[in-house]
């Protein structure tokens, strides 16, 4: 998988708030995968530009969190890109855990 910057995502939403293009635009021009800056943005627009740092580590999710995870996206009426974001995750982290839980 690529990694992008901070510094580009800031750039590629900075952009797409100037010009007015289409996510799909932007993806499309810069050879994006598909739903890459729809995902950024919804980080950016629950968590600011802190939210589109690069990770150099792996982290571990305990049990209980895990779960609790789980059941908020299972009870309420939100995407899992949303629950992903608002927990700082990886919508397929949530994916894996729905299926072994």
């Amino acid at each position: 998988m690529t990694k992008y910057t901070q510094k580009f995502k800031l750039d590629l939403i900075q952009e797409y708030l100037d010009t007015g293009c289409s996510q799909r635009c932007l993806e499309n021009k810069y050879s994006l995968p598909k739903d890459t800056l729809k995902k950024w943005w919804t980080v950016y627009n629950l968590k600011g530009p802190e939210g589109l740092k690069l990770r150099h580590f792996k982290r571990k999710f305990n049990v209980d969190f895990k779960l609790r995870v789980i059941n908020y996206y299972l009870n309420n009426d939100i995407s899992m890109s949303k629950v992903a974001a608002s927990h700082n995750l990886l919508c397929s982290q949530i994916s894996i855990w729905l299926k072994l839980f």
